[in-house]
């Protein structure tokens, strides 16, 4: 279930913004030539941060924080999970220059690593500009905390109801209309503190990513470019052993795909909640219900928000972002970099008989390749941590993650581990 709030936040639009441009053909029709484009924008240094317009903000060390020594405007907020009350709070804003891209857009997606201590939070916001000029509305794309320390913190939600004329959020996802594609884009984040407080959220990060429509059918599979097995020690954690855990936040099992397959990349990097923070849960494999409980979003009543997973995932020091891969061969230049992927997918039994059930919605963990190019997946849709590892065959597997989600990917990985060379001839996607 689903419910609809609003909330009103001052700020400064970018007057002399900066353009970025990505190249990438435009046919008849307002279709696409060649692969599907795909752009990452990420903003994550002092100079990134610079770059946009700041209201109530400091740049230092490569993160946004409220200025402490500005005269901060003021917002109410009513938590639609919480008691009802309205309360005040402090709020600056950041807004990016506009990104250009030269392609229409279909979809978009923000991602953000923030810090937020207790009563804290965020906003992410994204607008789109046409190519007669104009701009859509700003749509929420989350309102994100990491704590649960209830009535201090608000409830982490997405925000339905925004739809109109130029498009719609699908839960974490802005989808434009089929007559109406943008061009380019601002994204915005809000920093609030209880009204009163000294307290700062962080901003460390934040992303953007913008695709062009993702193929109804997929032509061609990529080719296998590892040419050897590798596989990466990332341990198994399975989603169904924590059945009837939590029953307010989905009861685990099938609800909890998406933070089993973060706990587990989570896990491999040294990444994981201490012992202390979860010393109250008393499961086995406690990380996986820490993880569910702390990337529950209250409006989806799901703890498979995109954002939220990565957002939890950098609340433990992991640079962490969402994007759109467009193959299988891309994936390999991560796993050969030590980096497991989490990836979002949907198919029929027929699709993809190998993996012996079928899904609307499910993510798991690329964790290697074999020597002819399979995939090997850390898959929780398993009944035992001993069941977790699966092959499943290349051309099944690419063709049902492109055609149902367009290759979406979760990439977390420690800031001292550097990610792969873009492929070349593409749009930059990572």
């Amino acid at each position: 279930m689903r419910r609809s709030v609003s909330m009103t936040l001052a700020t400064a639009l970018l007057t002399a913004p900066l353009v970025l441009t990505t190249p990438s053909p435009v046919v008849a029709g307002g279709k696409t030539d060649g692969p599907t484009p795909v752009t990452l924008t990420r903003w994550t240094s002092d100079a990134d941060f610079q770059r946009g317009e700041r209201a109530g903000l400091a740049v230092q060390d490569g993160s946004l924080s409220l200025d402490g020594s500005a005269s901060l405007p003021s917002t109410t907020y009513t938590d639609p999970f919480g008691a009802g009350t309205p309360r005040s709070y402090d709020v600056g804003t950041w807004t990016s220059s506009v990104v250009e891209v030269d392609y229409p857009i279909d979809q978009a997606i923000s991602s953000w690593n923030a810090i937020t201590p207790t009563g804290t939070w965020v906003e992410t916001s994204f607008r789109a500009r046409y190519l007669d000029g104009t701009w859509s509305k700003w749509y929420v794309l989350g309102r994100w905390t990491s704590g649960m320390q209830y009535p201090a913190d608000i409830h982490r939600t997405s925000l339905n109801g925004q739809g109109d004329t130029d498009g719609t959020v699908l839960t974490d996802t802005f989808a434009s209309r089929k007559k109406r594609k943008p061009v380019a884009f601002q994204t915005r984040v809000a920093l609030l503190r209880p009204t009163g407080t000294t307290a700062t959220p962080r901003l460390d990060a934040v992303t953007t990513m913008s695709s062009a429509a993702y193929p109804e059918k997929l032509k061609s599979i990529s080719e296998f470019t590892l040419g050897q097995h590798v596989e990466l020690a990332v341990p198994p954690y399975a989603q169904n052993t924590h059945s009837g855990e939590f029953p307010d936040f989905g009861g685990g099992g099938e609800v909890w795909c998406s933070p089993t397959s973060s706990a587990m990349v989570m896990a491999y990097f040294g990444a994981s909640p201490g012992d202390a923070e979860l010393a109250g849960i008393p499961y086995d494999d406690p990380q996986v219900d820490h993880a569910a409980l702390h990337v529950w979003d209250f409006a989806y009543d799901g703890a498979g928000n995109w954002p939220f997973n990565a957002a939890y995932a950098h609340t433990y020091g992991l640079d962490s972002f969402v994007t759109r891969l467009r193959s299988l061969a891309e994936v390999e230049r991560f796993v050969e970099a030590g980096i497991p992927v989490v990836v979002s997918l949907s198919w029929k039994l027929g699709d993809m008989p190998e993996a012996g059930y079928e899904t609307n919605g499910h993510l798991l963990v690329i964790v290697g390749f074999t020597g002819e190019g399979d995939p090997i997946l850390n898959d929780p849709a398993a009944d035992s941590n001993d069941n977790v590892r699966s092959i499943y065959t290349r051309e099944n597997f690419e063709k049902v993650w492109q055609e149902s989600t367009g290759g979406v990917a979760y990439v977390f990985h420690p800031n001292g581990t550097p990610l792969p060379a873009n492929l070349p001839g593409v749009t930059p996607n990572w």
